[in-house]
């Protein structure tokens, strides 16, 4: 074999190896959208303030984040000494939130679970967080207004809720909130 052909096969193999690897991380990044949800993009932290000063959270509270990516907002809101929990379906995110959850001390009021968020259980939610994309916003809605309990606070980042009357908004952060008797 000379030269030229064992540099070709080694750059070949290089690029299998190569894209596998991206494939086997970047492949459950598009599950998503397979299951009607959104791909994987973090809630900048500026963004992440405005919606954790907009849901004001109390004590009392319980955090559910729909498509927690790698844990951040759960995190955020378990700082603040509530129940949180995350619902995202990238096993790699999963994974990754959680041992930042382990990181923060914080495993004993947070965790994500690996779920598809249309499967979440909200009805014990107080605050919701969303960062989901237009075509899932009104499915959601009707989830939410199903399933939450009268008073609840959803907040979501740059998108609206179909037919939903915000109570407050800050730049492209929107609070809603459930009403008594949905």
């Amino acid at each position: 074999m000379n030269i030229i052909t064992f540099l070709l096969l080694l750059g070949a193999t290089l690029m299998i190896a190569a894209n596998s690897l991206a494939i086997l991380w970047f492949g459950p990044m598009l599950l998503p959208i397979f299951y009607f949800g959104a791909p994987y993009v973090p809630t900048p932290l500026p963004t992440l303030e405005i919606m954790l000063r907009l849901a004001d959270i109390s004590p009392a509270d319980v955090v559910v984040d729909l498509g927690s990516g790698d844990g951040r907002a759960v995190i955020a809101a378990a700082k603040l000494g509530v129940r949180a929990r995350g619902y995202e379906i990238h096993p790699g995110l999963v994974k990754l939130a959680n041992s930042r959850i382990k990181m923060a001390k914080l495993e004993t009021i947070a965790h994500v679970t690996r779920q598809s968020m249309w499967h979440a259980d909200v009805h014990d939610a107080t605050v919701v967080f969303l960062y989901q994309i237009p075509y899932t916003m009104n499915r959601l809605g009707e989830k939410l207004k199903a399933e939450l309990p009268p008073g609840a606070r959803i907040v979501s980042n740059a998108f609206t809720i179909p037919g939903w009357t915000p109570e407050k908004q800050e730049g492209n952060v929107n609070l809603y909130q459930t009403k008594n008797g949905n």
